[in-house]
């Protein structure tokens, strides 16, 4: 499963239930190049929701969010609750389990 179209795909489905997606690259913000090919990316796939640039260090990324290798994905219910799903010991994200989690989330009023 391609994580981006399919989160292009569950937040058409589920945006009148709550569903909001946000992005976030990490990708240099002096690397130009990197940043038009993401956007193009996101434009390609027509991306209902907002990308973010995170303009800090790598050190900071990794410190702050506990991330050393994208994609990882945080998921928030409506009181600010969150799990995280990442790829982790060469295991692939588990985007089943992320959708289980993201529409009972949003079932959970």
């Amino acid at each position: 499963m391609e994580a981006m179209p399919h989160l292009v795909e569950m937040h058409k489905k589920n945006a009148e239930k709550g569903l909001v997606v946000m992005t976030v690259s990490l990708d240099p913000a002096d690397q130009k190049g990197l940043v038009q090919q993401a956007n193009k990316f996101l434009r390609k796939l027509d991306a209902p929701f907002r990308n973010f640039l995170l303009n800090e260090s790598p050190e900071f990324v990794e410190k702050k969010l506990d991330l050393v290798f994208p994609p990882c994905y945080y998921v928030f219910d409506r009181r600010g609750k969150w799990v995280r799903f990442r790829a982790d010991d060469g295991k692939a994200v588990d985007y089943r389990d992320m959708d289980r989690v993201i529409l009972q989330m949003l079932d959970d009023k």
